[in-house]
């Protein structure tokens, strides 16, 4: 896939079908074009390619991060505590 700077990409909904994976952003190719996803390629990494999607529910999605943040640390500081053998 060719990226183009500065540009934003929509998904095909034969994607969603493909992988079925029900924390992807929800495809809405046959209706309002949603989600928009901004696509750029890893420095590292050129064949990966980035997908970051773009909505204007910043509260909703800030909800979302810091619930999945508050998660993480659970499962560090558990992680701290276990005693190699």
């Amino acid at each position: 896939m060719i990226i183009e700077k500065g540009k934003f990409y929509f998904i095909k909904d034969e994607f969603f079908e493909l992988v079925k994976d029900k924390e992807l952003c929800a495809n809405k190719e046959r209706g309002t074009k949603r989600p928009c996803f901004y696509c750029f390629k890893d420095k590292e990494y050129q064949n990966l390619i980035w997908f970051i999607p773009i909505s204007s529910k910043l509260e909703k999605y800030k909800r979302i991060y810091e619930a999945k943040i508050k998660r993480s640390r659970i499962v560090d500081e558990a992680a701290e505590k276990v005693v190699p053998n």
